[in-house]
């Protein structure tokens, strides 16, 4: 790994682990959040599946609820007016057909303002595309400067820096890095202590391959309506 991206790492571990931790909120002006996402397939991505005789099951903490998915948020942070930020979860999903399957997991979900919003998956077993991650949060830091250096300098004297550091290092290395969909729809409604964050998901061409893999043709392609997704966060502390 290239210095810069050492540097980039170590800038992105201290960052969550300042945000996670709740420390000098007021000073970063940023807002660290926690909750559930849930995700409804779209009618059409149900029929697809059914179509093809795909399964999709959920792995880890998720867990299946009233025709969608639940997904712990592991951590998140957002920008004043949640205008940018980040939202970690738990668990995953698994793609079954007879003796293919695939698992996506730990997704990630960057929204940068100015530069639309993906969502992140890693699946497990494989290696690579860890630049993206670094390149979604980099966003986050180029479009907030002095937040991010004021953070890191309070992150130095955070117990737990090097754990987080370990953790995102773990996410690069536990699996390969994918778009898995692309949010638009981008939406907020203001609650007690928190919001409703809401968006549509279009799946990627990287995440269309992985399910026409599974399918055993091609039967998909990028673009096409994967879903909703609904994220009750609320402010930690």
């Amino acid at each position: 790994m290239r210095l810069h991206s050492r540097r980039l790492l170590a800038a992105i571990a201290a960052t969550c682990a300042l945000l996670l931790a709740g420390a000098t909120v007021a000073e970063a002006k940023v807002t660290p959040l926690t909750g559930t996402t849930t995700f409804t397939p779209s009618p059409q991505a149900a029929q697809f599946l059914a179509n093809h005789g795909v399964t999709v099951a959920p792995t880890g903490e998720a867990t299946a609820e009233d025709g969608g998915f639940v997904f712990p948020i592991a951590g998140g942070f957002a920008a004043r007016r949640l205008n940018s930020g980040l939202l970690a979860h738990k668990g995953g999903l698994e793609f079954t057909k007879g003796d293919r399957s695939a698992v996506v997991q730990r997704f990630v979900a960057v929204r940068v303002r100015g530069r639309g919003a993906v969502l992140l998956a890693q699946i497990p077993g494989l290696r690579g595309g860890c630049g993206l991650l670094r390149a979604a949060l980099a966003h986050f830091s180029l479009e907030h400067p002095k937040t991010a250096k004021r953070v890191r300098r309070v992150a130095r004297h955070l117990p737990g820096s090097g754990r987080l550091l370990r953790a995102v290092r773990n996410y690069c290395e536990g699996g390969r890095v994918i778009v898995l969909a692309r949010l638009t729809n981008l939406g907020k409604e203001p609650r007690y202590n928190g919001a409703l964050l809401t968006a549509d998901l279009k799946l990627s061409g990287q995440a269309a391959r992985l399910v026409n893999k599974v399918a055993g043709e091609r039967a998909v392609s990028a673009g096409a309506p994967l879903g909703t997704a609904e994220s009750s966060v609320s402010v930690v502390g």
